[in-house]
């Protein structure tokens, strides 16, 4: 079990990190600006509080430290993700992390921003309220399914690294 946990929590930050990336680079070439993990803080701050949606969490109350609390959400979120990823791909059914379950498991994933997270900070149900609501929508998409390809390329290369 020690080692499932060590993949696991590899892979989640492995993904993260290569999602972080991403989001640099997609901002360098193309100018899209990757993801206000102070807004996500902002969100998350606000919970304790008994609020969990908003109408548009840019409007909310600033929260002291909310880039912070961004932050350190958003891999704590990763790590869980390397944890979900593992137990249903490898702990279930006795496979191994492969492409294609990676693949799967990320496109899966995008219900989670499409449903939960949008929704509830103000941009609607798949980015529905958006501006442009493509953008949030095919953005997720997106890095979701980047996210899952990440997690099994994390995931062998801790297994790998480990034999």
């Amino acid at each position: 079990m020690d080692g499932f946990i060590v993949h696991a929590v590899v892979a989640g930050v492995f993904a993260t990190v290569v999602l972080d990336l991403w989001q640099r680079v997609l901002h360098r070439v193309g100018g899209i600006p990757p993801t206000n993990w102070g807004i996500v803080g902002r969100w998350f701050a606000h919970m304790p509080r008994g609020r969990f949606v908003h109408a548009a969490i840019a409007d909310a109350e600033p929260v002291a430290n909310e880039a912070v609390i961004g932050w350190v959400m958003h891999y704590l979120i990763g790590v869980v993700y390397g944890l979900v990823y593992l137990g249903i791909v490898v702990l279930l059914p006795g496979g191994t992390p492969t492409l294609l379950n990676g693949f799967v498991f990320g496109l899966l994933s995008v219900v989670v921003p499409w449903f939960l997270m949008q929704p509830a900070l103000g941009v609607g149900i798949m980015g529905s309220k958006a501006p442009n609501p493509a953008v949030p929508r095919y953005g997720a998409l997106a890095a979701h399914i980047l996210y899952g390809v990440a997690l099994w390329g994390g995931a062998a290369m801790s297994m790998a690294l480990m034999s």
